[in-house]
């Protein structure tokens, strides 16, 4: 059920939908972001949750 998902913050700079789901509990959390394409999710990327967003990456360079 990936619609359960919350949009993530890097959804506002892509025209695709992205959404997230964290998974685990305090220091050993993490931010999986997806897409959901036809009737298939696609993940973009796994990450730590402490980490800065995927923009703020993008940015620096």
């Amino acid at each position: 059920m990936p619609f359960r998902c919350s949009l993530a913050f890097e959804n506002n700079f892509f025209n695709e939908e992205i959404r997230q789901l964290i998974y685990g509990k305090g220091r050993n959390s993490y931010r999986i972001i997806f897409t959901i394409v036809d009737n298939s999710v696609q993940i973009l990327f796994v990450r730590h949750a402490a980490q800065e967003p995927i923009i703020d990456e993008f940015n620096e360079e």
